[in-house]
């Protein structure tokens, strides 16, 4: 639970409970920052996904290698 959020332009700033601080993205596009997150990564992804197979697969993705 965030004890304080702030948003500025597309992005979003929180303080924690705990006392830790997070910056997040807000997008308007979904399947637009799942593209942009799979280019950064290298991963290869097929256009016709929905969103929520685009999600899981790159989730998936980005978990293997932990």
């Amino acid at each position: 639970m965030a004890k304080k959020i702030v948003e500025s332009g597309e992005y979003v700033v929180s303080i924690e409970d705990n006392g830790s601080i997070k910056v997040y993205r807000d997008y308007d596009n979904v399947k637009g920052a799942l593209r942009e997150i799979a280019e950064k990564v290298g991963f290869e992804y097929d256009n016709d996904w929905t969103t929520r197979q685009f999600g899981a697969k790159l989730i998936a993705h980005l978990n293997k290698d932990k």
